[in-house]
Formats: structure tokens, sequence, C-alpha cells
């Protein structure tokens, strides 16, 4: 055991004695703080420009890089940025955009000034980025399980060190990375812990009500499985994929169509029948705000039988948080009870608030506004959810709009499209793209709330917008060029990174945040600037 403890001593001590050792160090700290510190990735970066300058030969490295191919398209999607410096007006929003961006030129020019990644170091990497996730939600499960004294409204408040979108999204990673490694695997307690780890990342997505990595695991599935069961040589392999991927197309759509069938089924429920009084003698009202007059619940409308009297006073004998209080998403607890117990088909009274159950209680009081969503999985709430608003959003002639994300982007999309119109050709510039969008919220008096008049939530577009179809173009150049040169298409672990990167670009501005720009950035040019062979498996 000593021999055997000092000939690891002895081999940590030749890593960190050459520049190779801190090269890789570096690479891990990003990997880590992609889902566990962001400052940690600032750190590996600044400490992996010490490594490149103090390793010396600068000129070499200088050349290393221009005559790279692949690293001059990787890094062309930052100098694109840069061009829109020529036209732009709001020079203060430029810098502070291409300061977060400097990466997407950083990574790929420092990467090749080293010797290009082997394969051993690869999995090293990938396994270093994996154990971040599992550390990242193995702490987001003790504070699920009251860790901290934290109390959890928002299932997706526990992503503790990113945004939770970006969390669902490196756990979708992991679960496909950890497919790959127990692939690979020969030996069977090995391959055991790649299947807890697998299992652990969609127990944690369903968990967490990670809805975005949920989506995006899923057309990743069925991309991967088409694109593997195209290059099978294999026929039996390639049809069972193939009809594999058409099973979960269809399956997919029509879960979905099966969602918005039952929903608009229950909008043609005979409403309640109409009386004058509760059992207790209270008139019931009727309210006229407009916000909510042609809003139903499972079918019934909100806004009717409503006794306000008792109905208050009842809840506020069962309820700490006061009737004309805040639920604890910060949501007026009063809209939030009434469509609770509208839910039900009861009238707003005494009785209604006195059948409650103290778990509904404890729903109502968190901010669940349906019955149905207690026995109800989240990706079917999340889905029940978005018909409701779409159906609202039609009622009220498109008004009813803020606190409702699904519909509140399609707004930056049409928003985004109208600038477009606009600056076709070359866009607004670099710094500009929030005050053009500011600038048509006004034009359109946009019914969104100022705090909610945000960019397009569309990476395309977000470019489009910023430098017109000529710098989508060349972005999309940039994005899809090096994937052709170096075979990407072949390599399972680049496909699935890029399908979920690509995925997350419809609906959110990736590349605008410091841990979006970086994912993309690092396994891109981990992926890219090898010399590995990419072979279909």
């Amino acid at each position: 055991n000593l021999v055997l403890s000092q000939e690891r001593a002895n081999a940590i001590k030749t890593i960190f004695s050459n520049s190779r050792g801190w090269f890789l160090f570096c690479l891990s700290a990003i990997a880590i703080g992609l889902s566990l510190s962001k400052p940690l990735i600032s750190l590996g970066i600044t400490a992996l420009f010490l490594v490149w300058v103090f390793d010396g030969d600068i000129v070499g490295k200088l050349k290393a890089f221009f005559s790279n191919k692949t690293a001059l398209m990787l890094s062309g999607i930052y100098f694109i940025s840069i061009l829109g410096l020529l036209y732009t007006s709001n020079f203060d929003f430029a810098l502070v955009d291409l300061r977060r961006k400097i990466i997407l030129f950083a990574l790929p020019f420092l990467l090749t000034g080293f010797s290009p990644i082997t394969q051993k170091e690869l999995h090293f990497l990938l396994k270093i980025f994996m154990a971040g996730v599992v550390a990242s939600t193995l702490w987001s499960l003790f504070i699920y399980f009251g860790g901290l004294h934290t109390v959890v409204i928002d299932t997706r408040s526990l992503s503790r060190f990113t945004s939770h979108i970006r969390f669902g999204l490196a756990i979708a990673l992991t679960t496909f990375l950890a497919i790959y490694f127990f692939q690979k695997e020969s030996r069977l307690v090995v391959k055991a812990l790649w299947v807890i780890v697998f299992l652990w990342m969609i127990f944690t997505l369903i968990l967490f009500n990670l809805f975005t990595g949920g989506i995006v695991l899923v057309l990743t599935t069925i991309f991967l499985i088409f694109l593997y069961g195209y290059y099978s040589k294999n026929r039996i392999k390639k049809r069972a994929a193939i009809l594999t991927f058409l099973l979960l197309v269809f399956g997919s759509i029509f879960h979905v169509n099966n969602t918005i069938q039952k929903f608009y089924q229950a909008e043609k429920i005979s409403p309640l029948k109409t009386i004058p009084f509760t059992k207790n003698g209270e008139k019931y009202q009727s309210s006229t705000d407009a916000a909510i007059l042609f809003k139903k619940e499972n079918g019934y409308y909100i806004n009717k039988n409503i006794a306000w009297n008792e109905f208050s006073n009842a809840w506020n004998k069962r309820s700490k948080i006061d009737f004309n209080g805040k639920d604890l998403k910060g949501q007026n607890l009063q809209e939030t009870l009434i469509r609770f117990i509208t839910s039900k088909g009861q009238r707003k009274d005494k009785e209604a608030i006195d059948a409650l159950s103290g778990r509904e209680i404890d729903a109502i009081e968190r901010g669940v506004p349906n019955h149905k969503y207690l026995e109800m999985n989240y990706f079917n709430v999340r889905l029940h959810k978005i018909i409701w608003e779409y159906n609202t959003y039609v009622k009220t002639g498109g008004k009813n709009i803020n606190g409702h994300s699904v519909l509140m982007r399609w707004v930056y999309w049409k928003t985004a499209v109208n600038i477009i119109k606009n600056n076709f050709v070359l866009g607004v510039g670099t710094g500009d793209v929030q005050d053009a969008f500011n600038q048509q919220y006004n034009l359109e008096k946009s019914p969104l709330l100022k705090e909610n008049r945000l960019r397009s939530h569309n990476q395309f577009l977000t470019y489009w917008i910023t430098l017109g179809i000529v710098g989508l173009g060349l972005f999309l150049l940039c994005l899809f060029i090096p994937i052709v040169q170096k075979r990407g298409y072949k390599n399972y672990c680049y496909m699935a990174f890029f399908s979920i990167f690509f995925l997350s670009m419809l609906t959110e501005d990736t590349l605008e945040t410091q841990v979006g720009v970086t994912f993309f950035t690092f396994f891109n040019s981990l992926f890219m600037l090898n010399n590995i062979p990419n072979e279909p498996k």
C-alpha cells in the first residue's frame, strides 16, 4: 500500500510539474464551474491564459492558431459580433456584450497553443464535468429536503449555481454521456455505476421539474436514434431505429394532441347552476374584472359564484396567509384560491373552504391554481398550463400575457420579426439590440410590463436583429462548417451536445449568458479541436 501511495504521489507530482498537467487542470476547473461555480469558470480561463503564456513559444502558438481552419471558424462567431461595432450607437452595451462573449475567441485560441487533446484526456474532462453535475444535483436534493432550512416553493429554484434552464441542459448532456461510458466500459461494477448515473439524471429532471431539460432530452433522443439508425450498416438495426424514431415522434404528437383535446372537452362542461344566496345567506357575486371575465378553470367560470365575505373569512381561519396577501410564489393569493376552488367545480363560499384538505390548503399557499395538478406529473402540468395560457390569451384578445413564459416568448418572437423587417440586411448593430426592442415595444403599445420587455429568447433571431441576414448567415456557417470538416456528425457525444445546444437556442439567447456561452464554447472546442477519429456507434 505504501508503494502504491508513493507511485500515485509521484504521478500527481509529474502531472503538475509540466504545462500539460496545468492545462488539464484549468480545463477541469471550467468543466466543474459549468455546474457548480461561475467564478471558477473565469478563474479557469484566466489560469489557462497564464499557462499558455508561461509555456513559451508564443510565435509558434500564434502560427498554430492561424493555420487551424477549424479554430478560426469556431472563433469566427466572436469576430462576427465585432463587425457590428461599425454601425452601433450604444457602445457601452456593445462592449459589455463583447466582454461576455470573449470566450468564443479565447478558448479555441488557447487550445490550439497545446498539442491536441487525446481521447484519454477528453474522457477525463467529460467525467469531471459529469462529476460536477452530479454534485450539483446532490446539493439540490439536500436543499429539497430542507437543507439550510430553505422552504422550496418553486422546484426550479433548486438550481443553486446557474439558471434552471442551463441546469437542465447540463443534466440532459450528462444523461447521454452516461450512455456513452456505459457502452465503452467492460467491467460490470463500473457499468452498474453508469446505469445509476443515467437513472439519477432522469430522476432529477423529473424531481426538480426541469421542463426545458426534459423536452430537450426527449427531442435529442429522437434525433440520435434517427441519425445513428441511418448510419447503421445492419438492416435490422436500421429498421428498428427508424421504427423507434417514428413511434417516439407519433407518440409525442399523440400525447400532446390528447392533452389538448381533454382540455377543450373540459371547456364544454355545463356551467354551475346559478343560485342567488349561499347556505349562510350571503349573496353570490360575479367579478367584473375584464382580465378574468372569460377565464375558465377545468371548464368552470372563474369570475362567477363568489361570496366574498364568507369566502375570505373562512380562508383566514384555515390559513396563516391572509386572503388579500400573496401566496408563496408572490402571486395574489385570492386569485390562486379562486382558481383552485373553481377547478373543483365548486362555488366560492365557506363550504368550499371547509371542504379543503390540509394538503390542498398547503398547495394553494404554494401557488398551485388547479386541484388536478396535485395528481399530474410536472410535464403534464406544464403542458396543461401552456394550453391554459394560450386559451386565455386568445379569449382576452392578447392582453393577458404577463407572467406566462411561453406566451411572452411568442410576443418576443413577433416583436423580433418586426424589428428584422426594418433592419433585414445588416441589423441594428452589436450594442443596439435591447434599444431596438424597447423602441418596438413602445411603438406597438405592447401589453408587456416594463420588467418583462426582454429580447427575443431565440439565438438565431438575436443574431439576425444584431447583424442582419449577413450576420446570421456567417453565424450558421461558423456553426456548421466545423461539423462537416471534422465529420462531427459521426461522433455520438458531440451530436448529443450539439442537439442540446441547438434546441436551447430556439427558445433562449443561449450565447448571451456566461454559463451558456461557456457551455457551448467549451464542448464545441473539446470535440472539434482534437485528432480523435469519429466513428458512429
